[in-house]
């Protein structure tokens, strides 16, 4: 069995992704810091009850069956797309580099955390089927 067809496991691979890629935008944002015009970029933000009223008005938000005599149901789609916009800018020096690099690093330590919250919970989860089926760790 897939881990990633239970939709927990689906949508926390799913949002791990979304911060992977949202870490790599901010490590170049730091990297072009010294960049004459670079304007700095980031993920779209993803808005939750925005994905659920979407899955729930496309008829996705059902139950996932294992045995013909459960109840009919279907998986979820991609709940975190990945779109690069320019982010915000406050300021920009004289050359035109509008990078911020004490807002990049805090928004890579906050991605971070993020992660590492989404990696304990996959992991506890885990641990919790393994127990149900009888292999604790």
């Amino acid at each position: 069995m897939d881990l990633k067809s239970l939709s927990l496991f689906s949508s926390l691979s799913q949002k791990m992704n979304w911060l992977t890629e949202r870490q790599k935008v901010l490590a170049q944002n730091v990297a072009n810091a010294n960049t004459p015009g670079y304007v700095p970029k980031d993920l779209k933000k993803i808005s939750f009850k925005a994905q659920v009223d979407q899955s729930s008005a496309a008829g996705g938000l059902r139950m996932s069956t294992t045995n013909s005599r459960h109840m009919s149901g279907a998986g979820t789609g991609n709940a975190y797309d990945i779109n690069i916009q320019e982010a915000s800018v406050k300021m920009a020096s004289p050359d035109g580099n509008a990078v911020n690099v004490e807002d990049e690093l805090i928004k890579m330590s906050d991605t971070q955390m993020e992660y590492a919250t989404a990696t304990n919970l996959y992991r506890k989860h885990v641990s919790m089927l393994r127990t149900a089926i009888g292999k604790p760790k």
